[in-house]
């Protein structure tokens, strides 16, 4: 395995995704690439309403990949990371298929659970329809971080 894949949007699934994923990758000495997946702000909100929600939207997405940075800093792993747009289901799956990942790793869960309650969650879309095998990471409660 060469290069993983692993979607990020700095929830405790995704932080879960991102241990999983470093561990795997020194492993095998893989590389990760981080990629945080934003919509779109819809443009009808006008200015200056659609650039201060434009500006804060990638603040999140800046914070979140340099948190993975430092992580995977620290576990001696190569990584790059990726702020891309669109529907996150769709962008993943393009992602991973352009660049010729070998593997996705996510998180069960993201932000906005009543969102994929409703709607069907992003892992759900991405283990569907990927090319490529998916790795769920489930979050580890606090006895299990101790044991590992």
């Amino acid at each position: 395995m060469r290069e993983f894949l692993v979607p990020i949007d700095g929830s405790e699934g995704s932080n879960a995704a991102i241990d999983e994923a470093l561990e795997l990758a020194h492993e095998v000495g893989a590389k990760v690439i981080f990629a945080f997946v934003r919509k779109p702000p819809s443009s009808l909100l006008g200015s200056p309403y659609y650039e201060r929600l434009l500006c804060t939207e990638l603040r999140t997405a800046h914070a979140v990949t340099d948190a993975a940075r430092r992580k995977a800093w620290e576990a001696g792993v190569r990584i790059r990371t990726e702020i891309l747009e669109g529907n996150p289901v769709d962008e993943i799956l393009s992602f991973a298929d352009n660049r010729g990942a070998d593997l996705i790793v996510m998180g069960s869960r993201g932000r906005g659970a009543l969102a994929g309650a409703l709607l069907g969650s992003v892992s759900s879309g991405v283990v569907q329809h990927a090319s490529v095998p998916v790795l769920i990471a489930k979050e580890r409660s606090g006895r299990q971080l101790a044991a590992a």
